[in-house]
């Protein structure tokens, strides 16, 4: 009875360790928090590290973010290695584009992301190797200068208006 208890621990403490175990590598974006506003294309670029005593072969990644007038531009197939030695690093390259097309879509405001790398220890392998948070703040458009030139026109317009009203009348 005493051997099939250390047994049944021994079987959940290795089941416990592999479901809690660590990322096996490390995205370092350069800028996790860069602000935009519309028209703008943000480029994120930052350094993948191999965490690990093996080979990792980095196949596909996964990038989310919120917000209905972001769209992003994965570079993946551009930029990312096929494999990391052991403690080795891609140096520092670009992950993905964000680029801020509609500001009457989104409210101005911090709208946050996720970038994952997947892979393992084999070609085929589907395994999530880390994931690295970020965020894209966007920002009221401001108004043109032609537009604002137009407002001040239209001001000076009234005001002459009202003052050659308020000029005492003479009659000839």
């Amino acid at each position: 009875m005493k051997i099939q208890a250390l047994l049944c621990t021994l079987v959940l403490a290795t089941l416990g360790t592999a479901v809690a175990k660590a990322d096996d590598i490390t995205i370092t974006l350069d800028q996790a928090a860069p602000t935009a506003s519309a028209g703008d294309t943000l480029q994120f670029f930052g350094t993948i590290t191999n965490d690990t005593g093996t080979t990792l072969y980095l196949n596909y990644d996964d990038l989310t973010l919120n917000g209905l007038s972001l769209t992003t531009t994965d570079q993946f197939f551009n930029t990312v290695p096929i494999s990391l030695a052991p403690g080795g690093n891609s140096g520092d390259i670009e992950l993905f584009d964000v680029t801020v097309s509609d500001p009457l879509l989104d409210a101005p405001g911090t709208y946050s992301g996720a970038y994952t790398l997947s892979g393992g220890a084999d070609g085929g392998a589907q395994d999530t190797l880390g994931t690295a948070t970020f965020s894209v703040t966007t920002l009221a458009p401001a108004p043109e200068p032609s537009s604002l030139y137009l407002l001040l026109t239209g001001i000076l317009a009234l005001a002459a208006l009202a003052w050659k009203k308020l000029q005492p009348q003479t009659l000839l």
